[in-house]
């Protein structure tokens, strides 16, 4: 199936004869075209960008199959009045719109120009959890960028050093091995504050005896990559290990336990069990996963309120951790794609402790 068939099966289901649809990313997912302050409008006989002129010609280099319509931004209205045309021009009964996206003033603007035709909400977030061979490809690329550069971090890494110069020195080597940006803020978390799951990189100068948690991803022609890795700058003491191990183990048992057909919650269920049962559960915050995408955080969710079954073609990540405040923690986060056989992961940094001498 088709990308732009995925939505109009759901315009189907749900009796919507157009979608005029605003979220960047959508649009990207469906037409290529990588700018913003567009709009996206569909039917059952065309498809139609409406955008300025500053993107016109974008438009037209990137998209293939789909019509450019170039509207005069008089007022603020103007790409909504645009965007109603076309919908009235077609006789729909009802429009549908991506809601989360819009604003109460665009809603607002958009149903006053429809006037009497009603307006319908749709949540086009599940149309790009099942990734084509395309998207799998540049997914590869950008755990393999986000690999290579770690592996260069490693040689770098030494007491002294402040974990936003280490943050840095990541980021400057994935940008110079492809990396159009971040994923997101990179994490580097030390010490005590290696127990703060989203500890952005400080002043904080590393010492021998740290823990040093890293996360961190690239992007590649959109595609985004996520992992972690939890090292220790010197020899580990016996708790550094006790938890590590046990981390480790929740995150290979959910990756062997990952299956088509079960939900997010029931493989949240597996990994957190692991951390439970050896006495590290109050520990756990937060949850085993999330889909990685066009953007870092998509669907499915993997977590206690993971509702979505999976399916193969999915990629998401497995990252538990335990986080002791006051003293340290760790976290260990592939990114995978689920097959028939199972979880496979992206990137292929090592899982073992490392420990930094």
């Amino acid at each position: 199936m088709t990308r732009i068939n995925r939505v109009l099966e759901l315009m189907a289901k749900l009796y919507i004869d157009c979608v005029i649809i605003k979220d960047v990313t959508t649009i990207r997912y469906l037409t290529g075209f990588t700018g913003d302050s567009s709009l996206f409008y569909l039917d059952r006989k065309q498809g139609v960008l409406i955008t300025d002129g500053r993107y016109t010609q974008q438009a037209k280099e990137e998209m293939k199959y789909f019509k450019v319509l170039e509207y005069i931004p008089v007022n603020a209205n103007s790409i909504w009045q645009a965007a109603a045309e076309l919908a009235l021009k077609s006789s729909a009964n009802v429009v549908g719109f991506d809601g989360a996206a819009y604003s109460y003033t665009d809603y607002v603007a958009l149903n006053e120009l429809l006037g009497e035709v009603p307006m319908e909400s749709m949540d086009l977030s599940a149309i790009r959890m099942i990734k084509d061979k395309k998207e799998l490809d540049l997914l590869v690329k950008a755990a393999a960028i986000a690999d290579e550069a770690f592996m260069r971090l490693l040689e770098d890494i030494r007491p002294g050093r402040t974990e936003r110069n280490l943050a840095g020195r990541l980021e400057y080597y994935m940008r110079s091995l492809g990396s159009e940006k971040t994923s997101f803020d990179t994490i580097v978390a030390s010490g005590a504050r290696s127990a703060l799951p989203h500890g952005m990189a400080s002043d904080k100068v590393v010492e021998v005896g740290d823990f040093i948690t890293f996360d961190f991803g690239a992007v590649f022609k959109g595609y985004h990559s996520d992992m972690t890795r939890t090292i220790v700058l010197g020899m580990a003491n016996s708790w550094q290990k006790e938890i590590y191990t046990v981390v480790e183990e929740a995150q290979l048992k959910g990756m062997k336990a990952a299956r088509p057909g079960m939900t997010g919650a029931e493989l949240d269920a597996v990994v957190r069990k692991v951390i439970t049962d050896c006495g590290y559960g109050d520990y756990y915050v937060h949850g085993t996963g999330h889909g990685v995408g066009l953007e870092i955080h998509e669907m499915p969710n993997i977590n206690k309120r993971g509702d979505t079954v999976l399916r193969t073609g999915m990629i998401f990540t497995i990252e538990p951790g335990i986080y002791i405040p006051g003293k340290g923690g760790v976290r260990i986060e592939d990114t995978v794609v689920l097959t028939e056989e199972g979880a496979h992961a992206l990137n292929g940094v090592k899982k073992q402790l490392i420990e930094h001498v």
